[in-house]
């Protein structure tokens, strides 16, 4: 599948740039406008120099930070462009699950922490999560959870040309929303900060069928990371 069209179903509306700025992504299909490709990480330990808190990470040869704002950090794979791979997201709200899937917050829904937030997912519709397990992310204990969309799902965004959708992030300071589309699978792990607040990592395989091979090459990664101040 091409690139834009990943970033029309998979989905960040809104192509979040390093300086925290927002575009509109390219229609399905283009390339017109779209940010060169970031260079490639020497391997060895990085530290994200915008998102909150601090966080510092450990790459073998061939990744690509893509994105590093404030409240969204975007990892991949040199080979997978930058829907797959691995994404942080600082303080995440509940996606508005109304069928024009607009880019808003779910109203009348708090979630302000992983339980709350793990809480809310267990009752969306069409969503289907594995059974939460322990986990430690950072040093930090944190909540794992395996995330798919149910084989017998038919809902639909506008946008995604009648294939299976359904949101699930919104970032209010960011612009960004996050939709979970067709055999995409997730794995997200959710970290309470000691200091507040709560940070999703999500290592994200927009083919289904890839999640295997991306789970044990960011293994590593999501091993060495640290949170500053945590």
């Amino acid at each position: 599948m091409n690139r834009g069209l990943a970033i029309a179903l998979a989905v960040i509306s809104l192509a979040i740039t390093a300086c925290g700025g927002a575009t509109v992504p390219p229609a399905p299909g283009s390339t017109a406008g779209a940010p060169a490709t970031p260079a490639p990480l020497p391997a060895g330990q990085h530290t994200s120099a915008a998102f909150q808190p601090a966080v510092t990470f450990t790459t073998s040869v061939g990744w690509v930070l893509f994105t590093d704002t404030p409240s969204y950090l975007n990892l991949g794979p040199v080979s997978g462009g930058d829907i797959v791979g691995i994404h942080l997201f600082r303080d995440p709200l509940p996606l508005a699950q109304a069928a024009d899937c607009p880019t808003a917050a779910e109203p009348g829904v708090s979630a302000t922490s992983s339980i709350t937030f793990l809480a809310w997912m267990k009752t969306i519709r069409g969503l289907q999560l594995t059974s939460p397990t322990l986990a430690t992310v950072g040093g930090l204990p944190a909540t794992a959870v395996d995330v798919s969309i149910k084989s017998d799902w038919t809902g639909s965004c506008p946008f995604a040309g009648g294939s299976p959708t359904i949101p699930l992030f919104f970032g209010a300071s960011s612009g960004l929303r996050w939709v979970v589309a067709g055999d995409e699978r997730l794995r997200l792990y959710f970290v309470d900060l000691p200091k507040g607040g709560f940070v999703v990592l999500d290592i994200d395989a927009f083919v289904g069928t890839e999640m295997d091979g991306l789970l044990g090459n960011a293994a590593p990664i999501i091993k060495s990371m640290t949170f500053a101040g945590n």
